[in-house]
């Protein structure tokens, strides 16, 4: 899937991957076509900084921005950070 099309409820439950290939969390949900993100306990300090994702203390889902979102495959949500 282009990273550039609405994403769909069919994105809930991918694995989201930082470039590295390390784990940043799940698809939560999808609202007005934004992937929603939960944070996995292990997500890379540097990562969440760089989806701008830092500071925010007590929220464990975050919109994705869709200039992050490098593709989308069958069972992951792969990211350009």
């Amino acid at each position: 899937m282009k990273p550039d099309s609405n994403f769909t409820d069919e994105q809930v439950g991918k694995r989201v991957v930082a470039a590295d290939g390390t784990e940043v969390g799940v698809v939560d949900e999808v609202r007005n076509g934004s992937l929603y993100v939960e944070v996995g306990p292990d997500a890379d300090p540097g990562t969440l900084d760089e989806l701008r994702w830092d500071g925010v203390v007590h929220q464990s889902t975050h919109e994705l921005q869709r200039q992050f979102v490098a593709d989308v495959r069958e069972d992951v949500v792969r990211l350009s950070v």
